[in-house]
């Protein structure tokens, strides 16, 4: 009975639309008599133990992994605006989508007080399941449609949690005090157990080890682990972001001797096994801050065609898996690009020396040796270990010099390579974007610090033809890198980018028709390539352009090639920077068995433990990018306020993307940060809101409405919340 009670059981648990049931209410689903109860209990007390199933609350049980079922492994993300999300697991999306009817689901909306005290970044267990609104049947007749259902969801057990610390601000009250965090990635308040260190003064920003987690009523509880110190000194705020995202900044002592023992000289034995590159026109082009060169291109002009070799650093010949380093380098996932220092995926040994493909010196390099037709088709490909000697290392203002500007770099042979290489990227790029590729390159904003760390200024750098030509060349290698691993069944970990969620591009759809573009059947790549096109030269290019990238998913890892829908390719990985990111290195070992079918090639994890990488890696990805961005904002806000405060604020062009009751909200592109208008601040005498257009008037016939520019300065500027209030410095035209 048993054997086929663990089929009956499995069945009902795994069925789509399954809701979790207590022991009860699972025996009457299988119809089981009194003396099969008992086997029932035994089995749930057995498959708990084993993991199989989670017991929730109410006694009630689910399978731990249900696709398609009620039960839901995902992650939980908390928008600043308070709002929660829950991310099913790529695993779950297919049942999942199946469930609801939803072939392009990514996200569900969790109601707070269903949210199970589950944090930003926390794993867990979610009931989602379609109902019928309350009150429904008060005003229908007959039985409901789909159409007519809501989707519910509810967080019925954290699995693990992302975060252990929290940062906040320390506030004296009751026995040892609180520290206020941000709602966000941390409680709003958090209550203190401990004393706290003698030198913590209320208004610094503070370091807590979390001793237990928000729920219902129940507040979060923790110690002071470490004083930061005030907001405004010096390193104060970027070292209170490395903590929240709990970076790590130092690494462990095992690695840090691991990596003293490689040499910088590489063995007769390993050159003898490689293809010599030394003595062929090979460079570089990089920003000019950048020390860690992990590619490096050839190009060589054929009959009919060109020959491009693409080089990238082999991280793989030096960090092997199993290792200290590698175990620290999948932990980090990528490196992390903060304002004022690099939190690095590799020790400084490797990724600016031993590794780093810097002129003049052998590095060792895996390649991509591709024929490309003077249609801009690869048409051959081969890949092979490698060594290198660059011969010059260019950073973008200077290849755009040679490039663009008629400049020498004194060098016949490499000008010669270098406008070879442009007529090449400017082929590829023109293939590509006739492919169905979307074009959604944005300015680089980065803000420019003194020796202090205090902000001095910002600079916006755009995409020019020397960034194009490298991320040409980059993207061609990386496909066909991913199309031969598919082709030969090879196991690794993919780039994918899946199609946009039909709700948000919907809701584009609307925004855009606001602006006056006509707007086809987005659903369709056709159709939205159309709008790209018409968007080219519209005034408001930029601000249609983020938002339609803020409609789309998020691009990710995974196991199974389930293609790039921004590149418009089937077939992507990462495969171009092993320095900074773990997945490019787990694509090197995986190509070893290609290059050396025969060889010994680096022992890949099993099809699990690979995903669990993929996983992991997109997750860490998506902090540090976090972090980045909300370092980059804290010193933008920084230098803007201190121009507030100086009484002489800079003026900047602003878009109007909304008007509302309380004013206008803007966007600025050059500094791309948001903020508010408020009504008050207007210039040019009395002004009314017209709900119906929505728009705001005054009495000399302006108006100011979605898609208006006007020139704003910065009013009033909230770090902590992360706000600007903008003043309006002249009248809209």
């Amino acid at each position: 009975m048993n054997q086929s009670l663990e089929d009956l059981l499995f069945a009902c648990m795994g069925k789509p639309g399954y809701q979790p049931q207590d022991q009860s209410e699972l025996a009457r689903s299988l119809g089981l008599v009194s003396r099969e109860r008992a086997h029932l209990r035994q089995l749930l007390r057995d498959w708990e133990a084993a993991g199989k199933v989670v017991r929730l609350s109410k006694a009630k049980y689910a399978l731990r992994k249900a696709e398609g079922s009620g039960a839901v492994e995902g992650r939980i993300r908390k928008l600043r605006s308070g709002k929660v999300l829950f991310i099913p697991s790529p695993a779950a999306l297919p049942g999942l989508r199946s469930l609801l009817h939803a072939d392009s689901l990514v996200e569900l909306v969790v109601p707070e007080f269903r949210s199970g005290g589950a944090m930003d970044g926390d794993k867990v267990l979610a009931s989602v399941r379609l109902s019928v609104p309350k009150g429904w049947r008060r005003f229908r007749k007959g039985k409901p449609t789909m159409d007519d259902l809501q989707v519910e969801v509810r967080v019925d057990k954290v699995l693990e949690r992302k975060r252990g610390t929290w940062v906040g601000v320390y506030q004296p009250g009751g026995r040892f005090g609180f520290v206020l965090g941000d709602g966000q990635t941390s409680p709003e308040r958090v209550k203190l157990v401990e004393e706290v260190p003698g030198n913590l003064l209320a208004g610094q920003l503070a370091t807590v080890e979390a001793l237990s987690y928000p729920k219902g009523k129940m507040e979060a509880t923790g110690r002071v682990t470490e004083v930061l110190g005030w907001p405004e000194a010096e390193g104060v705020d970027i070292t209170a972001v490395i903590r929240k995202y709990e970076l790590q900044e130092e690494f462990p002592e095992e690695v840090i001797a691991a990596v003293s023992r490689l040499s910088e000289e590489i063995p007769q034995e390993v050159l003898a096994r490689r293809e010599d590159w030394c003595g062929r026109p090979v460079i570089t082009i990089d920003p000019a801050t950048a020390r860690d060169f992990d590619d490096a291109i050839h190009v060589r002009k054929l009959e009919k065609g060109w020959e491009l070799a693409v080089h990238i650093a082999d991280v793989s010949h030096y960090v092997q898996p199993g290792s200290a380093l590698d175990a620290e380098a999948r932990r980090r996932g990528n490196s992390t690009y903060l304002p004022d220092r690099v939190l690095p995926m590799l020790p400084p040994k490797l990724c600016d020396h031993i590794c780093s493909l810097r002129p003049g010196e052998m590095h060792l390099t895996k390649m991509c040796l591709m024929q490309v037709s003077e249609k801009g088709k690869v048409v051959k490909m081969r890949f092979a270990d490698a060594v290198i000697s660059s011969h010059r290392r260019f950073s973008y203002e200077e290849a755009a010099e040679v490039l663009l500007h008629g400049a020498s770099c004194g060098d016949a042979e490499v000008d010669a390579m270098l406008g070879e290489a442009l007529t090449l990227s400017r082929l590829l790029r023109k293939r590509r974007m006739e492919a169905g590729a979307l074009d959604l390159e944005f300015p680089d904003v980065r803000v420019l610090l003194d020796a202090h760390g205090h902000t001095t200024g910002v600079e916006c750098e755009v995409s020019d033809e020397s960034h194009q030509l490298i991320e040409e060349f980059m993207l061609a290698a990386n496909e066909c890198v991913a199309a031969t691993l598919k082709t030969k069944s090879i196991p690794t970990i993919f780039r994918v980018h899946e199609d946009p969620d039909e709700g948000k591009m919907f809701e584009f759809a609307s925004l855009a028709r606001q602006y006056g573009l006509k707007v086809g059947d987005l659903r369709r790549r056709d159709d939205l390539i159309v709008l790209m096109q018409e968007l080219k030269g519209h005034p408001d290019e930029s601000i249609l352009k983020l938002a339609l990238l803020r409609s789309m998913m998020r691009a990710r890892y995974d196991t199974k090639p389930l293609g790039h829908f921004g590149l418009a390719k089937p077939d992507y990985c990462h495969f171009t920077s092993p320095i900074r990111r773990y997945a490019d290195l787990v694509v090197h070992r995986s190509l070893a068995r290609v290059i050396d079918p025969e060889g010994k090639a680096p022992r890949l994890p099993d099809a699990v433990s690979l995903q669990q990488a993929a996983d992991h890696i997109s997750e860490t990805e998506r902090n540090s990018a976090n972090a980045e961005q909300e370092a980059n904002m804290l010193k933008l806000y920084e230098w803007l306020e201190s121009q507030c405060e100086a009484g002489h604020p800079q003026e900047w062009e602003a878009i109007v993307t909304d008007a509302r009751p309380l004013g206008v909200m803007v966007e600025v592109p050059m500094l791309q940060v948001r903020g508010l208008i408020p009504s008050e601040l207007f210039t040019g005498g009395k002004w009314w809101f017209e709900s119906f257009m929505p728009r705001w008037s005054n009495r000399d016939g302006k108006v100011l409405q979605a898609g208006m520019r006007v020139m704003v300065v910065p009013a009033k500027v909230d770090r902590a919340n992360r706000w600007i209030d903008w003043k309006m410095a002249k009248l809209p035209e």
